[in-house]
């Protein structure tokens, strides 16, 4: 989350629908996922366009990206989807570690890990972390073989770890990645506060950042970005665009258009700057 309150961006399943060559829209995807890593967004929400729906190829890239490395080839079996994976740029996230050697190990360390062998409840489970050998799961609850979750390192010596809740961990832990049929429901059912970005809204001042930034750490932020072709304001009723802070994040752009990468990166950008001000 950038500072406080969780922070959602919303995207549209044409994404990617200016190019028809795979391997544009996987870096596509890898730049929206790297940018929502860099400002710690918890959550990337797909909206379908009914013009171009390739929620699907976003959805699996985006969750790939994700994922550490370590467990991509046991959680992603090889599918078209995936063919160019191999050119997204690495998350470098906190629970994207680069070593995988038991004598880094820490006691109170982090990580994902994936149940390989699950056992009797009463004796726990056996997880890989991404290390030379799994670790035992000391827990009394029961988890079923693949079953990815987050694990805190307690004892060296045995090696040894036990499962925790999101909450309980102190760093940025990735994104979720959601598919919705609808944006407009979606505004409309949400209590957080929605930001449309588009050229037609306000243009971004410190204190409309600053009212925007509060009421956001309070109940939450979500922002929402239009398609290629259309901008945002095609997918929501003018009586839900009326209860969203629209917003414009480039005033005074030098371009034409503003692709969707950039213009993720733009208001993120601006909104974690205002997040560190407001402390």
């Amino acid at each position: 989350m950038i500072g406080g309150g969780e922070t959602s961006i919303l995207i549209p399943s044409s994404t990617t629908m200016e190019s028809a060559d795979e391997r544009i829209r996987t870096l596509k995807v890898g730049q929206i996922a790297r940018a929502a890593a860099v400002f710690r967004v918890d959550r990337i929400v797909i909206y379908r366009d009914d013009q171009f729906d390739d929620s699907r190829f976003i959805s699996r890239v985006l969750q790939y990206a994700e994922t550490p490395q370590y467990l991509r080839k046991r959680l992603f079996p090889r599918e078209r989807a995936l063919r160019y994976v191999g050119i997204l740029p690495p998350l470098r996230t906190p629970h994207h570690p680069t070593s995988s050697k038991v004598s880094t190990l820490k006691v109170g360390e982090y990580r994902v890990g994936l149940v390989v062998d699950e056992v009797g409840s009463d004796d726990g489970a056996w997880v890989d972390i991404g290390v030379e050998r799994p670790l035992p799961l000391k827990t009394a609850m029961r988890f079923s073989a693949g079953q990815r979750l987050n694990v805190r390192i307690f004892s060296l010596k045995p090696l040894a770890a036990e499962p925790v809740d999101l909450s309980e961990i102190p760093h940025y832990w990735g994104y979720e990645t959601e598919v919705i049929q609808n944006l407009d429901d979606h505004v409309r059912s949400t209590d957080r506060v929605v930001v449309a970005t588009s050229r037609h809204g306000k243009p971004a001042t410190p204190d409309l950042l600053r009212q925007t930034v509060r009421a956001g750490r309070r109940r939450g932020l979500e922002v929402a970005f239009g398609s290629p072709a259309r901008g945002v304001d095609a997918f929501l009723s003018s009586e839900t665009m009326e209860g969203c802070c629209v917003i414009n994040t480039i005033p005074h752009q030098g371009t034409e258009t503003v692709r969707l990468e950039e213009a993720i990166v733009a208001t993120l950008s601006q909104v974690n700057l205002m997040r560190s001000l407001e402390g």
